[in-house]
């Protein structure tokens, strides 16, 4: 029976950027030397050293004794995003987790001494004996032991061994106190070592961070309403316009992102349809079939199915499958200065789009580096002179860095929400006004204000970015 019991263990399914702790409890942990071991596996596969991604060792919590271990970090390096439509195997990582201990190897024995051709023999009860001959011990005596028997305390070499005794090259005729009790321990500290006490399979992790909002405290992720299993489910993001009145605004104008990541299921069939306000159907249903099991990034944006108007989506399995919840669009027909976009990875992976229709600004940062050469000139009526196209400063790197000044139109309280995600997001892409291509930034806000409807009626924002490649340059 395992000596491991487990207190508390996250979802099977979890954001790979919130706290993924492991709390268990052993009744060795008093021994000493104890640490606690957790070793992860990819799931599916043998338990074998090569297969080791990473091991803890981790000592008992002061106060309860308890292992704990968050594996947060282990998990975010091993997922990623993935801006494509379809599988994103990147972002998902299935493990199980080993539950074992290790502790200085130490018997305790109870019975009384015996002479064993002239030497001691100790007798373990209930307990197998693991001392071979040759192994060097040492013995810590309880009670009267110490003084009654001071040449059997300490250092000793083990000469003789069965399965439930061993002898130590102790003189039987040193022992004045043979019902004396004591501890053997391995002079070397030798501990024993657990490594699969007990078993934690089939757990997963996607390339997310969840938070119910700005006074979030670490509560439970609700994986029920997200692992696509039973009930009405939700997509793998943080796009919560699932009614008329919060729907992100849309263009239709060129081909947007907007990539749903949902957890979906190998031979289930999902059905993806596109519906006006009014309930009609404007497209689909569009069936994807399912081959193995994972996440799906399912496209949501209307450009690709010629929708010029508000909408919404529902996902769907098979009859009897996963039903997920609708997400609402507004078709934005306002009229644009510009069409630039910025495409973001959300909290909780899915892609999203945001629409800049004011002006854009573009600007360009120039950085030379310089030294000051030598000039050759020349000797003319024995006077020395310098040539005027000789140069004397010489630059011999030049750098532009691209930026950009982006500015919405007006916008909701629910679109100024999103707006304050685009800034905080760590991958963010810009497109043109066709959407194509898109050129890799970085936001260069290091603050904002989210603006409430209730203090500002009329809301818009503006953002500057900064393109990720360097511009090449000649010398």
């Amino acid at each position: 029976m395992p000596s491991t019991t487990i207190i508390a263990q996250p979802a099977t399914l979890m954001p790979a950027y919130n706290p993924i702790k492991y709390i268990i409890n052993n009744t060795n942990k008093n021994e000493p030397g104890f640490r606690y071991i957790f070793t992860i596996y990819p799931a599916a596969g043998s338990h074998i050293p090569a297969n080791v991604v990473a091991q803890y060792k981790v000592l008992p919590v002061y106060g309860t004794g308890y292992g704990e271990q968050d594996i947060s970090l282990l998990m975010q390096s091993l997922v990623t995003f993935n801006l494509t439509n379809g599988p994103v195997p990147e972002s998902w990582y299935q493990y199980d987790v080993d539950l074992g201990y290790e502790y200085i190897y130490n018997v305790d024995y109870f019975s009384t001494l015996q002479n064993n051709g002239g030497n001691v023999r100790i007798v373990l009860t209930g307990t197998p004996n693991l001392f071979v001959a040759g192994d060097q011990v040492i013995i810590a005596q309880t009670g009267t032991g110490p003084t009654g028997n001071p040449a059997l305390e300490g250092l000793h070499t083990v000469i003789s061994a069965t399965a439930s005794t061993f002898t130590v090259n102790v003189l039987w005729s040193t022992i004045g106190e043979s019902t004396a009790n004591g501890n053997v321990a391995y002079a070397d500290q030798r501990k024993i070592v657990v490594l699969n006490d007990s078993l934690i399979t089939n757990k997963e992790v996607f390339n997310g961070a969840y938070s119910s909002g700005i006074y979030a405290n670490n509560e439970a992720f609700p994986v029920s309403s997200y692992d696509g299993v039973g009930g009405t489910q939700i997509g793998l993001s943080s796009l919560t316009n699932n009614s008329q009145s919060s729907a992100a605004l849309t263009s239709g104008l060129y081909s947007e992102y907007f990539l749903l990541m949902c957890r979906v299921y190998s031979g289930v069939p999902y059905n993806i349809t596109f519906y006006d306000m009014g309930g009609n159907i404007l497209a689909g249903p569009f069936t994807i079939n399912i081959t193995s099991d994972g996440l799906y990034n399912f496209n949501l944006a209307p450009s690709q199915y010629g929708i010029t108007e508000d909408y919404h989506v529902e996902i769907e399995g098979d009859s009897g499958g996963i039903p997920f919840w609708s997400y609402w669009f507004k078709y934005d027909d306002r009229c644009a200065i510009n069409q630039d976009t910025l495409v973001y990875l959300d909290r909780m992976g899915s892609w999203q789009t945001f629409t800049f229709q004011l002006k854009t600004y573009e600007k360009g940062q120039i950085t030379r580096e310089q030294y000051n050469q030598h000039i050759n000139g020349f000797v003319a009526s024995s006077q020395w002179q310098s040539g005027n196209s000789e140069t004397g400063f010489r630059t011999y790197n030049t750098n532009v860095a691209y930026s950009l000044d982006l500015n919405t139109n007006w916008m909701d309280q629910y679109n100024a929400d999103r707006f304050q995600e685009l800034l905080t997001s760590p991958q963010v892409y810009y497109g043109k006004e066709d959407g194509f291509p898109l050129y890799a930034c970085t936001v260069e806000s290091t603050g904002f204000e989210n603006f409430r409807q209730r203090n500002k009626n009329l809301i818009k924002q503006s953002v500057t970015i900064k393109l990720a490649k360097q511009v090449p340059i000649n010398g």
